[in-house]
């Protein structure tokens, strides 16, 4: 690569613009931001329970929430707070967890679990917390001449619109807007005297269909009785025939019974007589055939006998035909038998359907009976309008007759008509007229709106108070899409404001808080530091090199590697924020070091005699190696990176990429265009010393000498002043994050419960005119916020007002002195007063002040607990404003139902509560009325809740109906009602109760400190069994985040040594370079002791760099000492020789970095606080290493090194 870069600089060239090109597409590319992108790896489960208690709605929601969502994968932390009414759960996951399948997780679970809970239980709600959700500007709006109806019309038409068409504008939310509205209020005497009218009637109607109903059931009955009476008479008719026809069967069966036995006998007979016959033939046949002739007896005889037979047959066939008679009798009475059972069955049938037809005719009769008295209790149902004609069913009613829509289209004669259903109400006299029902009783008819209530235009001037410098304006709250910019959208906004001022001069809107202008202040503040650190380094080059050639060089290297960097910056999803841009700037200094190493090298070969070309090649391949290793070793400190999660890890993996980013460049930079751009305009070289650096290095050659020969002397004045730094640095104590200053202050004043509007607006006032004196303050906005409203979640019966104070572009003193100034005109101010001196103070990303948990189950244990540790809190120097965790309790009225005296009126306690928060319900949206150009949304409330009193709701009537007869019900008859103070909320922290005792830390006390003798008070505190009392608040957040960086710092030096190892191929040598870490340190301890800036995550990160870059110095150092001992130099001698040789090249990069941040150093521009420990750590670090390094690194080589260097030859 560096041989083809020299053979081709034309395509390095190329290259090099296309870079250029690239950067800066790159750069107007990309979003810009105060801080990186933070993703919260938070949700909220909000659950609704209406009229529910706290304890309730621990017992009934929460806690079965809780052990459903615990079992969710990812999850870490797991609080709640159970309010009245609802229940908040947050749940914390791991970092990095992909949050959709986790919503879609918690979603499977509730759907599991919502079937278990109380029928009034809502729907749990599941919200992911976005930091995109924060407001980024609030800005006032008022107009000369216009009043507040005017302004707020102006507002709602004109400029919110304007506003919301913005790319990047999620949302507007305003405050303080003069809303108008159709309030239609129901009265209870109009309903009464209705009720009266149509019952009076009812009732007569009512007896004139009882008395019908029952003179028809009389009739009906006495025909049943006539017809019994028939059914009677006619069965015994057919009983009686049906007796005769058994008797006839019977003597005819008699008959044909005793025929057989006659024709056995006749038959009898006949055989005799034929017998006798036949032997009067054989032996007249006999007496023929001896011709003997028949005598006359013989003659007699024979005739006689078949007479006899004749005689025999024909009554055998006589009987024969009796049979068949009586048979067919026998038929024939057996028909008339079936004809009258028929006949029997026929009068049955006919009976019973006569009968049935009694009977379901008394049937209906009864059911008619039954209708009537449902009909009754209708009609008094119907009859009580108040019952019909609700908030709910009067809202419906408005909702489907204020209806217009097209209905489709028809078409005749080629002409196509769009049919169109409805018309809107456009005028209050319509509105009042619209008829809600119709009684058809006399003198009731339709019944309108007006019959049951008023109907008036109503505005909210008495709930509204925003004001800016004493006049009253309105508030809007922006809030952009997450994938925008804040800067360019904040920009857009304003750019909108300046239009619509143009456009109308009595407009006026000024921004009260515009995130967007303070990041581009801080960035470019941050941008110039950058630009004056790399002029600094390229005027340290000047005096060093005493050359313009190879400056320019290496000056021309530090945008070129910018512009690298922000190109992988771009690709790679970096923002441009405060903490990339820190890391630019820290790069800004290292940038050069991997130029100035090739440079000087190829400088050293031309001084030599070596061809331009052939030096540049050399001069770079010979460094290649080196510079290689020391770009590692500066880049690994930023890997265990990966192993922390949380606030560290989001915030520095962007400043960790953009100085690896940086590093990289500046390496490809010095290995390809520095040796091109060398070949081309090193052509004639005359190496320049300087007398002065000359006798500085004769200087140090001396000083060298001295450490070698006191060695016990030189190590231990190192290692007192490392323990003592430390000792010294950690006793001045520790914060989070360093404070910025800003133009923007807001203040919160909380006034005492139970203080009514016109106190607490004066309060505001008092506090207005006590701070506009302030000679740096410019606007003041006040708005009061009742528990909800913009940008605010809240509860509880306490009014807060909010300042949005402004401060002077050309301001003498510092946001946090004017805090300081406002925090003490307003001390005497009754309630709690919090004046925040940075809108965008990093302190927001986690707790502040001191903060002591109490877990365990019992609350009252909890309540003593807390109360033991506020005296503690009291006792300890430098905490004030001690809060024990125990609110001041709601004011409750609690109504106990008596269960046994409300059954006996056919009541439960579940319809006593919905009777009563039917009662109680304010009121009740519908639809929109449109008068003109003007909208007005219809709101239904109830007169009767107005003035409601607890002696009136003892009074209440409840209408019940027992055994279908309506009955007034007092509540006072079922029911006392006693006052007592609830639970504002209950906490829980990992599925048990929890109380939290705060307190705020004062002025010039530090928090670390604080926490300490916090600490070792409550460490001996007797906890009881089951409950546990730990510190947390800012101090954990610190813990946390302070455990984390120290981990990466004792990671990045095992990284670093490994590194070492296996450039010097060595274990000893190494460890030699690892003794530069605590010298810098040590350097960096002092400079915060110096300038009195506390340990922060951010001067912790200035460790964690220095780490990585005060290692290369020692390297440097060794590597050159070894390779002089390899070609023979003695020990000693190679020591010395290398100080000499190497103090210009160490003592160039550590000046280039540390001249590349001085600027940041000093903290100028505002937003620079939040760098500037990270600047004076490392400053401070790298001027103490590497004069130290110089030396002690020298004398410890001494020590250790005491065998001699031989090359290894293995040909």
């Amino acid at each position: 690569m560096i041989k083809s870069s020299v053979k081709k600089p034309f395509t390095v060239f190329v290259a090099t613009i296309l870079i250029i090109i690239l950067g800066f597409i790159s750069f107007q590319s990309m979003t810009t931001d105060l801080l990186p992108k933070i993703d919260l790896p938070y949700v909220v489960v909000i659950t609704a329970y209406p009229g529910a208690s706290p304890e309730k709605v621990e017992a009934a929601v929460t806690k079965p929430l809780e052990s459903a969502l615990a079992t969710t994968a990812g999850i870490e932390k797991i609080s709640s707070t159970s309010n009245e009414n609802s229940s908040n759960i947050v749940l914390q996951f791991t970092q990095g967890i992909n949050m959709d399948s986790v919503m879609l997780d918690l979603s499977s679970k509730l759907d599991l679990v919502k079937g278990k809970l109380d029928d009034e239980v809502a729907t749990p709600m599941i919200v992911k917390v976005n930091p995109n959700m924060i407001p980024i500007m609030v800005a006032s709006v008022d107009v000369d001449g216009l009043n507040e109806k005017d302004v707020s019309k102006l507002v709602k038409k004109d400029i919110i619109p304007s506003f919301e068409r913005i790319s990047g504008v999620a949302s507007v939310d305003s405050m303080g807007l003069l809303d108008e509205e159709v309030r239609i209020t129901l009265h209870g005497d109009k309903i009464d005297k209705l009720n009266d009218r149509v019952l009076k009637s009812i009732n007569s109607k009512l007896a004139e269909t009882k008395n019908k109903l029952d003179e028809g059931k009389k009739k009906l009955q006495e025909g049943r009785a006539l017809l019994e009476k028939q059914s009677l008479s006619k069965n015994e008719e057919l009983i009686n025939g049906t007796i005769n026809l058994d008797k006839g069967k019977e003597q005819i069966k008699e008959a044909i019974k005793n025929i057989p036995q006659l024709q056995k006998e006749l038959e009898s007979q006949r055989k005799d007589l034929q017998s006798k016959k036949d032997a009067l033939m054989w032996a007249l046949e006999e007496q023929s055939k001896n011709n003997i002739p028949l005598t006359e007896e013989q003659k007699l005889s024979l005739t006689q006998l078949d007479d006899g037979i004749r005689t025999v047959d024909e009554a055998l066939a006589n009987m024969n035909g009796e049979k068949t008679v009586l048979e067919e009798k026998l038929q024939g009475l057996i028909q008339t038998q079936k004809n009258l059972e028929m006949g029997r069955s026929t009068l049955n049938s006919e009976l019973s359907k006569a009968r049935m037809e009694l009977i379901t005719k008394e049937s209906e009769l009864d059911k008619a009976l039954k209708e009537f008295e449902k009909s009754r209790d209708e009609a008094y149902k119907k009859a009580n309008i108040g019952s019909a004609i609700t908030k709910e069913s009067l809202s419906k009613i408005l909702m489907a007759q204020n209806f217009s829509m097209p209905a489709g289209s028809i078409e005749e004669d080629n002409i196509q008509y769009t049919v169109k259903v409805g018309d809107k109400f456009n005028n209050m006299e319509e509105l009042k007229d619209l008829v809600l029902m119709h009684i058809d009783v006399d003198n009731v008819g339709d019944i309108k709106i007006q019959d049951i209530g008023s109907i008036d235009i109503h505005d909210n001037s008495e709930d509204n108070y925003v004001k800016v410098n004493k006049n009253n304006a309105v508030l809007l709250s922006f809030q952009k899409q997450s994938n925008y910019s804040t800067s360019q959208v904040s920009k857009s906004i304003n750019e909108n404001m300046e239009k619509l001022m143009k456009n109308n001069s009595k407009l006026h809107i000024i921004p009260l808080q515009d995130q967007g202008i303070y990041i581009d202040v801080v960035i470019n503040s941050v941008i110039d530091n950058l630009v004056m650190g790399g002029v600094l380094a390229i005027i340290v080059l000047l005096l060093f090199l005493k050359s313009m050639k190879p400056t320019i060089i290496i000056a021309l290297s530090i945008p070129i590697s910018l512009m690298f960097a922000l190109v992988m910056m771009y690709f790679s999803g970096v923002t441009l924020n405060l903490i990339s841009l820190s890391g630019l700037a820290l790069g800004v200094g290292m940038l050069v070091d991997n130029s100035i190493v090739v440079i000087e090298n190829i400088y050293r070969l031309r001084s030599s005699g070596v061809s331009a070309a052939k030096a540049a090649v050399q001069g770079t391949t010979q460094v290649a190696g080196a510079i290689l290793s020391s770009t590692l070793t500066t880049i690994s400190v930023f890997l265990p990176i990966i192993f922390t999660k949380g606030l560290s890890r989001q915030l520095f993996t962007d400043m960790g990429l953009t100085i690896a980013y940086s590093l990289i460049a500046s390496l490809i930079v010095a290995v390809t265009l520095v040796p091109t751009m060398a070949s081309i305009t090193l052509k004639n070289v005359t190496e320049k010393k300087g007398r002065i650096f000359e006798k500085f290095v004769q200087g140090y050659e001396k000083i060298l000498r001295k450490s070698l020969k006191h060695k016990i002397i030189t190590l231990t004045t190192v290692f007192v002043l490392f323990a003592s730094s430390t000792v010294l640095c950690v006793a001045k104590g520790a914060v989070l994050m360093p404070e910025m200053d800003s133009n923007q202050i807001s203040i919160s004043l909380k006034v005492p419960k139970g203080t009514d509007d016109k106190t607490a607006r004066a309060t505001a006032e008092k506090i207005v005119d006590k701070i506009s004196v302030v000679e740096d303050i410019e606007t003041i906005g006040v708005m009061e916020q009742n528990g909800s409203g913009m940008m605010m979640m809240g509860g509880g019966d306490s009014k807060s007002i909010s300042f949005y104070v402004i401060l002077k572009e050309d301001k003498k003193l510092s946001s946090q002195e004017v805090g300081s100034i406002i925090t003490n005109m307003t001390k005497d101010i009754p309630g709690k007063i919090k004046v925040s001196t940075s809108n965008m103070d990093m302190s927001a990303l986690g707790d502040t002040g001191l903060t002591v948990n109490i877990k365990g189950p019992d609350f009252q244990v909890l309540k003593n607990i807390s109360g033991d540790i506020s005296d503690i809190m009291g006792k300890i120097q430098g905490a004030y404003d001690i809060s024990d965790g125990l609110d001041e309790g709601a004011k409750e009225t609690h109504i106990i139902v008596d269960k046994n005296k409300a059954i006996a009126h056919n009541l439960t306690v579940a319809q006593v509560y919905q009777e009563i928060a039917t009662l109680l319900k304010e009121e009740q949206k519908s639809t929109t009325l449109n008068i003109g150009t003007n909208e007005y949304p219809i709101v239904l409330v109830n007169a009767q809740v107005e003035g409601l009193s607890r002696e009136k709701l003892k009074q209440h009537i409840i209408v019940v109906n027992k055994n279908g007869v309506e009955e007034k019900v007092k509540l006072s008859d079922i029911a006392s009602i006693e006052e007592n103070s609830s639970l504002v909320s209950i906490k829980r922290n990992e599925q048990m109760r929890t109380m939290s005792v705060k307190a705020m830390v004062k002025e010039g006390y530090n928090v670390g400190n604080v926490s300490k003798d916090l600490e070792k008070k409550i460490s001996s505190y007797n906890v009881p069994e089951g409950y546990s009392v730990s510190l947390g608040g800012e101090k954990e957040s610190m813990d946390s985040a302070f455990g984390d960086l120290i981990k990466m710092i004792a990671l990045a030096i095992v990284f670093i040594y490994m590194i070492m190892v296996a450039q010097f191929q060595s274990l000893l040598s190494p460890f030699i370079v690892l003794f530069t870490i605590p010298l810098a340190f040590t350097g960096g301890f002092l400079a915060l002791i110096i300038t009195g800036v506390k340990l922060s995550m951010i001067s912790i990160l200035g460790f964690l760099i220095l780490s990585g870059i005060v290692v290369n110095n020692g390297i440097v150092f060794v590597d050159y000492v070894n390779q002089l001992r390899l070609e023979g130099m003695e020990k000693g001698a190679a020591i010395i020789e290398t100080g000499r040789t190497r103090i210009k090249p160490i003592l160039m990069t550590a000046l280039t970095t540390i001249l590349g941040l001085f600027t940041m150093a000093l903290g100028i521009g505002m937003g620079s606080e939040m760098v500037q420990p990270m600047a004076i750590v490392t400053i401070g670090g790298l001027l103490y290493a590497t004069l130290l390094t110089l030396l002690v690194v020298p004398v410890i080589y001494d020590l250790l090194n005491r065998k001699e260097l031989k090359k290894l030859d293995i040909d």
